[in-house]
Formats: C-alpha cells, structure tokens, sequence
C-alpha cells in the first residue's frame, strides 16, 4: 500500500492516522495542541524523517544493499511530502521553489555517497559543492520567505551544521570508527528538531493570526517526546537490519539504542520519579530491545518458530506490558486498552517493515517505514499532552503580549529559538569533532 502522510496543522487535518491517535482526557485545544505547536510537530516530523532517511540511504549505498533504491525513494518522497506543506503558508510558486532546492540537496547527498563507494574524489567534491549550493539557497529561501524573521544568516549557518552531521556520520561510517559514527548521528537528529522550532517559530511570528507561539514549554516537551520515540523507531530498523546482515557496525546500532533508550528514562524519571524509571527501563530493555535482536537473528538463521515468537513477543507481550505502565502513571488519562492498541499498532510496523526488507520487499518495506514513524508521533502526541494535563503546573509559560524587538526580525521569543538553534548546532558540532565542508576541502 502506498502511504502517504496526513499533514497538520496547516493542512486543516491532524497529524494523526485515523484511529492512532492516543486519547487524552484534556480539553480540546491542550497546551500540546495549538495550531502553533502541531506546525511545529509537523516539520519536526518531516525534517527528522528526512535526516534518518538521508544516513540510512547513503549508509546502504555505500554497502551495497538491494534496499537502496528503495531507501533513496523514500528520501524523495519525503522531500515530496513537504511541498504542500510549504505551499499551504507561501503558495504554490513557494512549495515547488522549495520543493527544487530540496531535491538538489538529496541528489548531491546520493551522489556523495555513490562517488565515496567508487573512491572518485573529483566526483566527491562535486557533490559536496552541490550540497553547499543547497544550503546557500535553502537559507536565502528562508530568510526571504520568513520576511527575516529567520535570518538567513542563522537559517545558512544552522542548515550547514545539519549537512555536517549526515556526512560526518557516514564519513565515520566508512572509516569504521562506528562508535563516532553513532555519536554524530544521535547529535544530529537532536539538532534537526531545533531546525523544526526555529522554522515554525518564524512563521508564528509572521502569521501570528494563525498560529500560536510553537515553542512554549508544553511545545518543547512535545518535541522533545516525539524526538525520542522517532529516534528510537529509527534505529530499531537500521539495528535490526544491521543484524540481520551480519554487519560490522551492528553491535554501535544497538549501543545507539542503548543511548536512547537512557535518555528515554531520564525523561520518565524527571516526571514520575526514580522507580518508575527503573520499572521502565527494565521493561524497554527486555521485552523490546532484546526481543527486536532475537527478531533479527532469528530471520537471519531462517527459524520460524523463533521469528513468530519474537514477533508475539513484540506486538502483543511488549505493547500490553508497556500500555499497562504508561495508562497507570497517566492515571489512565492515556486509557490502557486503546494505548496498547496504539503501541501494538507501532509495534507491528517495526516488525513488517523489517520482515518486508528481508523478504526483498523494499519499496513496500519504507512505504511501512515511513507509516510507522508518523505513528511515532501521533504517540509522542498522546503521550505529553495526558503528561502536560496531568502535571499542568510543570509547563507554564508566560509570554508577554508584545515582546521587544531584537534586531534580528520577530520576536524575542523567536529570536532567541533561532539563536538556540544555531548555538546548538555548533556546540554539538565541536563536541562531536564535525569536519565542515570547508575545513573537508582545504583538507
């Protein structure tokens, strides 16, 4: 089945597959709803599918793998998948502007990876000043489009950090240091979200009659929510996959998860205490992460008992324990038979999408990828909003009515997620050791 995302806001719908949507005793119109941060969900959405998107497609180019193909369509698709998007707040001429620039970038991004498999080094700087054209043009789109309200400047500089993680982490993926590797690539998918607050946040501040202030506290915590679960969907697949085939980087896949698996419980630890993180954890780690391995060895050595036991362990064992837990620490304001449907429903998506890509099934297996990860979100949704009703005084904001003008275009507010967004970028960057672009050419 082909699937094709639903877009919210500002596509007069929710972004939600019907039916998948975790329901929240809240009013409508929660602090995790407004129309200013479901914009901000979306592109969280986009953007961050296209960055998993991006290092899966080169890392499988680069490999060699028959999914290739696949994954570089799913790349285009996404890309595809933001036109409208932009069309709805800038028009058409504006959706399919962006929607040229955007296609440049993911040519140059297949064509780097091709050109390091062949060893062609003049093709390698060919992609990478098409690359660089991208972000020149990308930022000088935003800063126009925005009215300033996202500088080019910040917007050129921030999209060039992002472009540095995608080719940091494959570049370290070739060199076989996986474990630096895995670093950039976890750096990279946090500040691809901030990419999403600073974008949203502009045009907020630019059509404020129709949208809300996206980066709010409950705004943030519904970002960073979504973050972890989409992450975590992310490297389920490039585990299991890794797995199956045997892969040298295997082992720094699941590290990976590991990592995201703490930050998972840190989460849960700063809302509902030490025990609860403990009680998490140990439930993530043994009824989902190991079973998901066991998936994978067991469709590697062909062993159908085992690959339906793992399978049952996953979509049902896994998603009643798990729905359990969250319907209890939500005092069921996430109920607990309708929420282990939903993880049920995720849960299923991981396990198809990794058995289609077995069974050589790749177009269909990210037609199922890209489904599951716009369920990770619909989750993420669910899942703050029944926190931010249940502990309200946890995620109050006060904004002024009228901020001051900083000099850089809109708000101070806005301002300063922009700036956040590129003093992020660089502070991830000199801590992952990032080679920009420049630095890769005098080099």
């Amino acid at each position: 089945m082909k699937f094709r995302k639903v877009l919210a806001p500002i596509l007069g719908t929710a972004l939600l597959i019907p039916g998948m949507g975790m329901a929240v005793s809240a009013e409508e119109g929660s602090p995790t709803e407004t129309s200013g941060v479901e914009l901000r969900a979306t592109l969280d959405s986009l953007l961050s599918e296209h960055y998993a998107l991006a290092v899966d497609s080169m890392m499988k180019i680069y490999d060699g793998d028959e999914a290739a193909e696949a994954a570089m369509a799913a790349l285009d698709a996404n890309a595809a998948d933001m036109e409208p998007v932009i069309a709805s707040v800038y028009g058409e001429e504006g959706g399919a502007a962006f929607t040229e620039i955007f296609d440049k970038h993911n040519t140059g991004t297949d064509e780097y990876a091709m050109a390091v498999k062949e060893g062609d080094e003049a093709a390698q700087e060919e992609a990478l000043a098409e690359i660089q054209s991208f972000v020149d043009e990308m930022g000088a789109f935003l800063g126009t489009a925005t009215e300033g309200n996202l500088p080019e400047d910040g917007a050129t500089a921030a999209l060039r950090a992002h472009e540095d993680f995608v080719q940091n982490t494959f570049d370290l993926y070739v060199a076989g240091d996986y474990e630096a590797s895995y670093t950039s690539y976890l750096e990279g998918f946090k500040q691809i979200f901030g990419a999403g607050g600073a974008i949203s946040g502009a045009i907020a501040a630019q059509f404020p009659d129709k949208f809300t202030d996206p980066n709010t506290a409950a705004g943030d915590f519904r970002s960073t929510v979504s973050r972890i679960a989409a992450e975590h969907f992310a490297l389920a697949q490039l585990s299991m996959a890794k797995g199956y085939n045997g892969a040298a980087d295997f082992d720094f896949a699941d590290w990976a998860q590991d990592q995201n698996t703490e930050e998972f419980r840190t989460a849960i630890v700063s809302i509902y205490g030490e025990d609860a993180g403990t009680q998490f954890a140990s439930l993530w780690n043994n009824e989902h992460i190991s079973v998901q391995s066991e998936l994978a060895t067991a469709q590697a050595a062909g062993n159908e008992e085992e690959i339906q036991q793992a399978q049952t362990a996953l979509i049902e064992t896994f998603a009643a324990d798990l729905g359990a837990l969250l319907s209890g620490a939500t005092e069921e304001r996430l109920p607990q038979e309708e929420t282990t449907a939903n993880i049920a429903a995720n849960e299923q998506t991981v396990v198809d999408t990794f058995s289609q890509y077995a069974a050589g099934d790749f177009e269909t297996s990210y037609d199922t990828y890209r489904e599951g990860y716009t369920i990770v979100f619909a989750i993420g949704k669910g899942l703050s909003g029944a926190i931010v009703d249940q502990f309200p005084e946890k995620f109050e904001t006060a904004v002024p009515d009228k901020m001051p003008a900083t000099g850089l275009g809109g708000s101070a507010n806005q301002s300063n997620t922009m700036m956040i967004w590129v003093a992020m970028s660089t502070l991830i960057l000199l801590a992952a050791g990032t080679v920009t672009y420049r630095q890769r050419k005098q080099q």
